[in-house]
């Protein structure tokens, strides 16, 4: 189902856009750029909802949404364009009325099916930028080849309880999501929203990034955002960036075989389950993952890695592993470089998984051998589950 509202053509609004044309970076002729841009938002949902909301705002003359989905009580916690009495409707619907109450001159399209290997490229083709508000691993595959294909930006964000991760991707010419997760974690093997939480203002704090990134690259800049991951603590209040660059024997693809293989083989892809997180390489290097169960089996038969725990202090002081070498909020990590082993493998956990990934991901930026690193998946709580004989409660 497809609905239109036709834009009458129309000049820059002098009122409605005056704080960006007091802006020297923007101006008259910046926010005419805008006005003649078009943006195609994958997914209307916790990033979603604020990326569309500022760019109709920025003046950004036409939107593209696309959602399969329909409003749930539980998405308003984070989900700012829906209201109470939207719950049931379909979301690119109900986030198209909000989009042309907000500017009637907009020109908003909405989409109520899933993007997919079968509608990816006519549905993202003739705009001049993808948006990442998906919560699919296989649907970030999917828009990196499709914008590889069509020669498009894309801005990717994910968010995970506390945190999210931020990036721009130029397929065609510079570095990709292939380049950053060259292979993609197994159907299943990343913890689900619904499972783990995620603070409401998250998805907020990433989706107004996004948005804000938006306007810098529809400008013709957004330069410094080029080959950068972005990594954002929103309960420590801090921000961290890992370079990437494109892999050597990378290829532009030729069509969308690989992300058709991928979308089949997840069952997330087909029954609607949504999961939000990461996958375990940078440029290429890989760490390993690892689970619990895993973990204790190859411990029994005699291996002996470095434990390093990333979570905070309060939460080492309520639940820790005895076997524990050094305790360093994830944030914190190349801090303590030097104390960690020189040789031999090191075993990265926190609560569930998540903070260890970016600690991993951090002491690889920095240097360290990813062959080394060994992300314990499920975290101390898997951990706990499958021996609780290794863990101290305080």
């Amino acid at each position: 189902m497809t609905e239109h509202a036709i834009r009458p053509s129309r000049g820059v609004d002098a009122v409605r856009h005056a704080r960006h044309l007091r802006l020297e970076g923007i101006g008259e002729e910046g926010q005419a750029k805008l006005v003649a841009s078009s943006v195609v938002v994958v997914g209307a949902g916790g990033l979603g909802s604020p990326v569309l909301l500022y760019l109709a705002a920025a003046g950004v003359g036409r939107l593209t949404v696309i959602d399969d989905d329909v409003v749930n009580l539980s998405n308003l916690q984070r989900q700012v364009i829906y209201r109470t009495e939207d719950v049931g409707r379909a979301k690119a619907e109900v986030a198209r009325e909000r989009l042309l109450e907000l500017d009637p001159g907009l020109a908003v399209e909405c989409h109520v099916e899933r993007l997919n290997p079968h509608n990816a490229l006519a549905l993202l083709a003739g705009h001049d930028l993808v948006i990442d508000g998906t919560d699919l691993i296989p649907a970030r595959y999917l828009i990196d080849d499709a914008c590889a294909l069509l020669g498009l930006p894309w801005i990717h964000a994910s968010v995970h309880r506390f945190e999210g991760r931020l990036a721009l991707f130029e397929p065609e010419q510079g570095a990709s999501y292939r380049d950053l997760h060259p292979d993609p974690p197994p159907p299943g093997s990343v913890q689900a929203c619904d499972e783990v939480g995620v603070l409401g203002a998250v998805p907020g704090v990433l989706g107004t990034m996004q948005a804000a990134l938006a306007v810098e690259v529809l400008l013709g800049r957004g330069d410094a955002a080029k080959g950068r991951l972005t990594l954002v603590d929103v309960q420590g209040l801090e921000t961290r960036h890992l370079r990437f660059q494109r892999l050597q024997d990378r290829e532009t693809p030729s069509d969308l075989g690989d992300a058709q293989r991928l979308w089949e083989a997840d069952p997330a892809c087909h029954v609607g389950r949504h999961v939000e997180g990461s996958d375990a390489s940078v440029g290429g290097q890989m760490f390993h993952q690892i689970s619990s169960p895993e973990f204790l089996q190859r411990r029994a038969a005699g291996w002996s890695p470095f434990v390093l725990d990333v979570r905070s202090p309060e939460e080492c002081a309520q639940m820790a592993a005895h076997s524990c070498g050094l305790s360093v909020p994830h944030t914190q990590v190349l801090e303590v470089m030097s104390d960690l082993p020189h040789e031999g493998d090191i075993l990265i956990h926190c609560k569930s998984g998540m903070r260890s990934m970016m600690a991993a991901m951090l002491l690889m930026e920095a240097g360290v051998d990813g062959s080394r690193l060994y992300n314990l998946q499920d975290g101390i709580l898997g951990w706990y589950a499958n021996a609780p004989e290794d863990i101290r409660v305080g």
